[in-house]
């Protein structure tokens, strides 16, 4: 009994943090999206959205901060300012439509008063401040140190190191992977290989790289065990794991030659993923390229092979059968039906 009583209070605690989070005094209340951008537009002003969750403690931590009547002055001052809960569909369904990928809340989010996107930044404890969050919001909507600016200046021919790691961070919480991979590649050159091994060649890895093609990440993959002798283990493997993912779920991958998704499957061999979950993550890749490539009778044969002649689940059939029969008529057999 005395469990469910403090299951209960903790679960009131929780809904109350969570209410509190949603009345912050700094920020207006959040309205349509055309009304927001519209009125940015009229008042000149850049938009500032905190992202959170409302059961993040982090969050709750910046929220006591943002009410502070310097901050309330400051963002009135400043931005047209307002929070995004990300518990709630419609708000991630706008950061999507705007291709903003969010790696961690709280995150400030800024867009300029046209409605373009011009600095993504995850914050932690250390600028969780009055002077720490001003100095991030400064430089947000500076338009000569930003991260429009930092791009700006990369396409310009800056080859600075910390220039194209802010347009490396940019891109990957734009959901950029193009320019992301020409950055990381850019700064994965500019990395000796004795600094391999040191500990901004491993955060690069863990926080910027979406793209196996890389001689850093070559190198990764391939020296594993020393990686985690020097960092946590957990942390190396989910590093890899990640890097090998994002480059299988990528846009460009249905033009991924039979090798580059070889060289994928070999890696996560490295990380001991059973070959049973291997084939699970790349069956879908794999038929989709041969379909685009009209190979059906390939494509068949991958789908027959990956079920080893067991009964496809229905729903999974309908899923294969609709994917196999795009391009044909709609009265022509299944090529998976007996």
């Amino acid at each position: 009994m005395l469990k469910k009583i403090l299951i209960l209070i903790l679960f009131i605690q929780q809904i109350a943090l969570g209410q509190s989070k949603t009345d912050n005094p700094s920020f207006r209340p959040l309205e349509s999206f055309e009304q927001i951008f519209a009125k940015a537009a009229k008042e000149k002003k850049p938009v500032f959205f905190e992202a959170y969750l409302p059961t993040c403690s982090h969050c709750l931590a910046y929220d006591k901060t943002l009410r502070d009547p310097k901050i309330k002055s400051y963002l009135s001052t400043n931005f047209l300012a307002y929070q995004l809960d990300l518990s709630k569909r419609e708000n991630g369904l706008f950061l999507r439509k705007n291709k903003i990928f969010v790696p961690s809340t709280p995150s400030f989010i800024v867009f300029s008063p046209e409605g373009k996107v011009i600095n993504v930044e995850p914050v932690g404890d250390e600028t969780n401040s009055i002077d720490g969050i001003q100095l991030i919001l400064n430089k947000a909507k500076d338009m000569n140190r930003n991260a429009i600016a930092s791009l700006k200046k990369f396409d310009a021919g800056d080859q600075d190191f910390e220039n194209m790691l802010s347009v490396a961070l940019f891109a990957r919480y734009t959901m950029d992977t193009v320019k992301n991979m020409e950055v990381v590649n850019k700064l994965a050159n500019s990395i000796k290989p004795d600094q391999y091994f040191d500990k901004m060649s491993f955060l690069l890895m863990q926080r910027v790289m979406l793209d196996t093609d890389n001689k850093l990440f070559q190198f990764f993959i391939q020296n594993l065990p020393t990686y985690k002798q020097k960092f946590d283990s957990l942390d190396v493997k989910q590093t890899a794991e990640n890097i090998l993912m994002s480059s299988l779920y990528c846009s460009r991958a249905r033009k991924y030659s039979t090798g580059k998704i070889d060289q994928i499957k070999s890696g996560l061999r490295l990380l001991g993923v059973p070959e049973n979950q291997i084939a699970t993550r790349c069956i879908v890749l794999e038929v989709l390229i041969d379909l685009g490539q009209q190979n059906i009778q390939g494509a068949t044969g991958k789908i027959k092979t990956y079920y080893q002649g067991k009964p496809i689940p229905a729903k999974e059939m309908e899923f294969w059968c609709t994917q196999l029969k795009r391009n044909q008529k709609a009265e022509m057999p299944c090529p998976l039906t007996p």
